[in-house]
């Protein structure tokens, strides 16, 4: 009996020592922690609390145009998809400071890859890649992109569909923090575009996306062939009804090297190094007047088609890495030139054979 009560009398002790302990580090905790962190922490906005954020149920979403069939989102349904949060640093399109906010939105991606396209059986090529995503707000105004752009390119600040916003202070003092012009949350949602140098592709209550095709008059492009092998020993370059033939000279050369490249369809195609032009330099000097509001459609010898904005070509840092490849491992490309948009997830925006540019002032 003496035994156990010798035993017991040591288990108390190690437990009452242990809680002693606990409490001796949970007033330590409190002596040493600013009440001032504490105080920043919840004007900030700390991430747990913005992940907990949901769509409103009133919230809905439409998608039409050249698909299978219109679907449409309640934000019920909304909710049940992936979210990401963004944080951005805005400015309008004349440079002024909008300010520095944290989103919660779901990549456009998201929704777009449950929505099967679907084009006209007179179309002149039956892949979405030369679409335009049209994003229609309640009082009618649009913002546009490109398909590609959203489906394509890598993760890395998606277009997204932000349902919930707060601002971005600074640490210090961040109650009277002024300089965020946008001071209330979102009441619809907001279509951001994180890569852009300014927001003139922000919307806002947006309530539609409309999938559509670019106005294009000239006959004189070739309409998808399938299987044919052609080559491109030339680039054609159309604009404003005028006709004139691509030039290389003064133009930047370009290389990447290791590029992956794996494919929608068909995976992946293996590691490469390319040389060619830089696209940015190449546009400027055959377009001279054109800038980042243009959309480019670059067209192969056999009709493949694919639509890139200006946005995305002279305004992004994959758009800076874009190139008219002529060679791929030392070896001349298939197809005579090539667009390549080497940053992409997917290769599936490369031209091979590409023949004809065309820069759209109206989409």
């Amino acid at each position: 009996l003496n035994c156990r009560k010798g035993t017991m009398n040591k288990r108390y002790s190690i437990i009452i020592s242990c809680i002693i302990t606990a409490v001796l580090v949970y007033f330590l905790m409190l002596i040493i922690t600013d009440d001032s962190d504490i105080d920043i922490i919840a004007e900030t906005g700390a991430t747990p609390v913005a992940l907990a954020q949901r769509i409103p149920s009133e919230i809905f979403l439409s998608v039409d145009g050249l698909v299978k069939h219109e679907y449409s989102f309640s934000g019920k349904t909304l909710n049940a998809f992936a979210t990401t949060r963004i944080r951005t640093q805005e400015l309008s399109v004349d440079g002024k400071l909008i300010g520095t906010y944290s989103y919660i939105g779901i990549p456009v991606i998201h929704i777009l890859e449950g929505v099967v396209p679907k084009k006209t059986e007179n179309a002149v090529f039956d892949r979405p890649l030369d679409l335009i995503v049209t994003f229609i707000s309640s009082n009618g105004n649009s913002a546009h992109y490109s398909y590609g752009e959203i489906v394509f390119a890598d993760d890395a600040l998606p277009v997204t569909l932000a349902f919930f916003r707060e601002e971005i202070r600074a640490s210090k003092n961040p109650k009277t923090y002024e300089k965020n012009i946008f001071k209330e949350g979102l009441k619809g949602l907001r279509v951001i575009s994180p890569r852009d140098s300014d927001t003139g592709r922000y919307l806002d209550n947006v309530i539609k996306i409309t999938l559509r095709e670019p106005k294009v008059d000239y006959n004189i492009l070739p309409k998808q062939q399938k299987g044919i092998k052609c080559v491109s020993s030339a680039i054609t370059c159309l604009w404003n009804n005028t006709i004139r033939a691509g030039k290389f000279n003064n133009v930047n050369r370009q290389r990447k090297d290791n590029w992956f490249r794996t494919g929608h369809g068909r995976g992946f195609k293996g590691i490469s190094n390319a040389e060619g032009y830089n696209l940015r330099s190449f546009l400027r000097r055959n377009f001279p007047e054109c800038s980042s509001k243009n959309y480019f459609l670059f067209v192969a010898c056999d009709g493949y088609r694919s639509l890139f904005s200006g946005r995305e070509i002279f305004d992004t840092v994959q758009g800076a890495a874009m190139m008219i490849l002529g060679t791929i491992d030392s070896k001349r490309a298939n197809g005579g030139f090539m667009l390549a948009p080497v940053e992409d997830y997917f290769v599936d925006r490369n031209v091979w054979g590409l023949s004809y540019i065309i820069a759209l002032d109206n989409i």
